[in-house]
């Protein structure tokens, strides 16, 4: 997997901070590396396709990614944002399903399992940047146009936001709940934010000779006619460059070298065969 960057949103701190004043660090730690698998499998999906995540950022409920691309197909995007909820559920099936042959290890596994559900579930919930808000914009770009798509989600956001924030000043009459008043602010700024760029990169973005400081590996590879610039971007690594001979029907095969091969690249749509 390709190198990302990570940032630490500051309600991240000040969650961590009402956990510690609560007695209950550890269950912020066992949610917080709950979280970062979540994201390290939208990472890897994303890779696989053509893509890689520019940048994490870990949140209260989660965590957000970034980068912007031009001509994601919304189908990919639906694939990338279903494996973070997809992981939290298999691992919390993993679990119950381990009790079943160790029931010793219930105690110490009871929290990770509770993370993982509750983390899957908290992501279906339609309102952005969470996964739910994230296929929900994906889900209507395929039927509306992009802005209209957006403005419904960002609606979406608001009306969770708002009945979240109602919750919690009822909760102050009862037993009073700072976690839901953290959770309302993060969809607050989420639904603020969105727009109607997607958030992946694409791997060959990271191709640029201005970045051999360090000096970079060149590989070789060996493709045929009909592959295309997703095919290969699924099979690079940032940290390297690309020599690929291209190999057609009853004609010598074309050679690109890495300069021109990053040229090509992005100019490119990621859908379009690497030479016509």
């Amino acid at each position: 997997m390709n190198k990302l960057e990570w940032s630490v949103h500051p309600l991240f701190f000040i969650f961590g901070l009402y956990f510690a004043a609560t007695g209950k660090v550890f269950s912020f730690l066992v949610f917080t590396f709950s979280a970062v698998i979540h994201e390290l499998a939208h990472a890897l999906v994303s890779e696989k396709l053509g893509y890689r995540l520019k940048k994490i950022s870990l949140m209260p409920y989660g965590a957000v990614i970034s980068g912007d691309i031009s001509g994601l197909k919304y189908v990919d995007e639906l694939k990338i944002v279903i494996a973070g909820p997809a992981i939290n559920f298999l691992i919390a099936l993993f679990i119950y399903a381990s009790w079943w042959v160790f029931p010793n290890s219930y105690p110490y596994t009871e929290l990770a399992a509770y993370a993982n559900l509750s983390l899957g579930l908290i992501n279906l919930i339609p309102a952005y940047p969470l996964d739910g808000g994230r296929f929900l914009l994906a889900t209507l770009s395929l039927k509306l146009k992009r802005k209209t798509a957006v403005k419904i989600a960002k609606i979406s956001g608001f009306v969770f936001s708002a009945a979240l924030l109602f919750a919690f000043a009822y909760s102050v009459f009862t037993a009073v709940n700072f976690s839901i008043l953290f959770f309302s602010l993060f969809i607050l700024f989420g639904a603020a934010d969105v727009n109607s760029n997607n958030s992946y990169i694409r791997i060959c973005e990271g191709l640029s000779p201005s970045s051999l400081h360090r000096g970079k590996e060149i590989k070789t590879l060996a493709v045929d006619e009909s592959f295309t610039v997703k095919k290969l971007c699924s099979l690079m690594r940032d940290d390297c460059l690309y020599k690929v001979y291209v190999y057609r029907k009853n004609k010598p095969p074309v050679a690109i070298e890495p300069n021109e091969l990053t040229s090509i690249l992005e100019k490119k749509s990621i859908y379009d065969k690497l030479i016509s």
